[in-house]
């Protein structure tokens, strides 16, 4: 049985489906491209200036050091909840930047994503226009301009939340279709389904270490996440999917995900 989904940036209710559908949705997005926006995604900055935010705070400035012999740079994300969200989802998409095959390949994993929805019991007409947003942003990206006209995207509410929408949804689906693979991991006797409807798809929620699995693998992203806390005396990393060869950084540090990008001469390696 499909049922709804609370689509929270919906203007006006569900788009129109269809090639005039998405035409529209590729207008609002370039028109929202123009329009003033906040800084959801930051520059680049700096890795050694990051780790100076964090002078107050030895245990964390040190372990952060460690990086530096890896990593050259960071991209900050608006701590909203969607950090990690919106920072997979900018990360993977700059990896792609004039890399036209890989931009296909992508493209069409991302159009198969909507069986997964379906499959799931998410009504068609209340996640396509997320689904086309997104896909409109993929379109920047296949057009191989500056990285600066991601960055406007992503950095638009209208454009960003609706892109993390569909990437939420498409976790939850993964987790829904598979629910034989993934109750057992859930704690207090939660059901999966009510997992997904409390902690996955609302745009406010944290994203948990099980989230992490089932969006890598659906959208086939190889991720390296660096763990810095204050429980472990060394820098933690784990790979998704396990086993994958990372191609995007990610930062978790007190609740909050932030992009790292590699220093020039490990690239070269």
């Amino acid at each position: 049985m499909q049922r709804e989904v609370d689509v929270v940036y919906l203007r006006g209710g569900a788009s129109v489906g269809g090639a005039a559908g998405f035409a529209g949705t590729r207008r609002c997005v370039a028109a929202a491209m123009t329009e003033s926006s906040c800084d959801l995604v930051s520059e680049k900055c700096d890795i050694e200036s990051f780790i100076e935010e964090y002078a107050g705070e030895p245990l964390y400035q040190r372990k952060l050091k460690d990086l530096q012999a890896t990593y050259g740079a960071v991209r900050k994300m608006r701590a909203d909840g969607s950090c990690f969200y919106r920072g997979l989802g900018f990360a993977y998409l700059e990896s792609l930047l004039g890399k036209q095959q890989e931009i296909l390949r992508f493209r069409e994993r991302l159009i198969q994503s909507r069986h997964e929805l379906l499959a799931a019991g998410f009504l068609e007409h209340l996640f396509q226009y997320c689904y086309e947003i997104f896909l409109s942003i993929v379109d920047i990206t296949e057009k191989d301009g500056p990285v600066s006209n991601l960055l406007k995207a992503f950095n638009h509410p209208y454009a960003s939340d609706g892109a993390i929408q569909y990437l939420r949804l498409v976790t939850s689906a993964f987790l829904k279709n598979r629910a034989e693979i993934y109750q057992p991991f859930m704690e207090d006797g939660l059901h999966i389904f009510d997992f997904c409807t409390q902690h996955v798809e609302p745009m406010s929620t944290v994203c948990d270490h099980i989230q992490i699995i089932a969006l890598t693998q659906a959208l086939d992203i190889p991720l390296q996440v660096e763990y810095v806390n204050s429980m472990d005396t060394a820098v933690n990393h784990h790979v998704f999917p396990e086993g994958a060869s990372p191609t995007i950084y990610m930062l978790y540090t007190q609740d909050h995900y932030s992009l790292l990008y590699r220093a020039q001469s490990q690239e070269e390696k």
